[in-house]
């Protein structure tokens, strides 16, 4: 008799590949633990600066200021802040050699994000694809959703819940559209953003301390 030895390669193969997905989403889960991996100060920042460019484009409504300002004010805060904040970052994180996983799937995630929600709100309306009234309940939609996987990202049961908020907000907004629209966007960005932001920067120097 002969003692053969059989390998598989296939099922080595398989067995390796579900030995990359386990450690991924360890590295995850450790990463997610270890660190809040955005701070928080995202949120405080850009809700604030949206919260302001809403109340002085509701002012710009009531006042029957022409569309193409409103586009302007929109345009310029946007791009101004996205370069505020390129600066600010490259400055704060210029000692940090290298970001957790889960530190750059939120990049990436809040990123992508942005520019999807830039082009529903300016190029969709600039170009009359729908009527701009509709932006706060698309934006909140899309905020519910990144919210959540955030949430997910970092662990964050409470975070998570906030999508909910987002999208009754947005659910509402659809089925009542008005110029007060406006208002209740700027005050969902006020409790579910900034004030959620606050809380995460708070954990965030906490856990410095304690580290």
């Amino acid at each position: 008799m002969h003692n053969e030895n059989i390998t598989d390669p296939s099922g080595i193969s398989k067995i390796s590949q579900t030995e990359n997905e386990l450690l991924i989403i360890k590295k995850i889960v450790q990463d997610s633990r270890n660190a809040v991996a955005d701070k928080g100060w995202h949120y405080i920042y850009w809700g604030v600066i949206v919260t302001i460019a809403l109340l002085i484009n509701y002012w710009m409504v009531i006042s029957n200021i022409s569309m193409n300002y409103q586009g302007m004010l929109w345009f310029i805060s946007m791009i101004s802040a996205s370069l505020i904040e390129m600066i600010i970052v490259k400055r704060t994180e210029k000692d940090v050699k290298e970001k957790t996983f889960s530190g750059r799937l939120l990049s990436t995630l809040w990123g992508t994000s942005g520019v999807c929600m830039f082009m529903f709100g300016f190029i969709g309306t600039l170009s009359g694809a729908y009527n701009p009234i509709y932006i706060f309940p698309v934006l909140s939609a899309v905020l519910g959703a990144v919210y959540y996987i955030s949430g997910t990202i970092q662990q964050i049961s409470w975070l998570k819940y906030i999508t909910f908020g987002w999208w009754t907000g947005s659910l509402l907004m659809f089925i009542f559209p008005g110029v007060n629209s406006i208002i209740i966007f700027a005050a969902m960005i006020v409790f579910f953003q900034i004030i959620p932001g606050l809380i995460l920067h708070r954990k965030w120097k906490a856990s410095i301390l304690n580290y």
